[in-house]
């Protein structure tokens, strides 16, 4: 029997408020919890200034990750790409990338990492004490539009894949 699709969300935001478009994945945060509580949606929204190896207790086997975070390149405001386990995970911090991360889960846990995906939101201007640009701004509100229909579709992982494939919102 073919195990069924995923349709629960996990949600991982992370960066530092005080360095600037940094702060995209904490103010998608805020705007996520907004949309959960608006539309009485049910998914695991977890944020912090970084992934952690505890993390993987965050992790449902039956949803698919979605990471979302600031990147320093990119040519459009938002961009989705499947993640993958990596294949070893450095030991030299407690930072984790979303690839260290799965394959952290895969060995704690003894089983398969669920689909995952991560969210880059372009971001320009990354110095401390700066606010978000303005740019950045309009990045976090197309990216908003994307992450509404995520959470309020029917197949969020048939989502993913088809933004993944290039496909956009914006």
């Amino acid at each position: 029997m073919e195990k069924a699709s995923p349709q629960a969300l996990n949600l991982f935001t992370w960066g530092n408020p005080s360095r600037g478009d940094d702060a995209i994945g904490p103010k998608l945060h805020q705007i996520i919890e907004q949309l959960i509580a608006e539309f009485s949606l049910t998914a695991v929204l977890i944020e912090d200034f970084q992934l952690q190896p505890e993390h993987v207790f965050d992790i449902s086997e039956d949803a698919c990750i979605v990471f979302i975070d600031a990147s320093y390149q990119g040519d459009s405001a938002y961009k989705v790409t499947p993640v993958n386990k990596a294949e070893e995970i450095g030991y030299t911090t407690h930072a984790l990338s979303p690839e260290a991360l799965l394959t952290l889960y895969e060995k704690t846990q003894n089983k398969p990492s669920p689909p995952a995906f991560l969210c880059s939101v372009r971001g320009y201007c990354f110095d401390f004490g700066m606010p978000l640009s303005k740019q950045a701004k309009e990045n976090i509100k197309l990216a908003a539009q994307f992450l509404k229909e995520l959470l309020t579709s029917p197949d969020p992982l048939q989502l993913l894949q088809y933004a993944a494939e290039g496909n956009s919102y914006a």
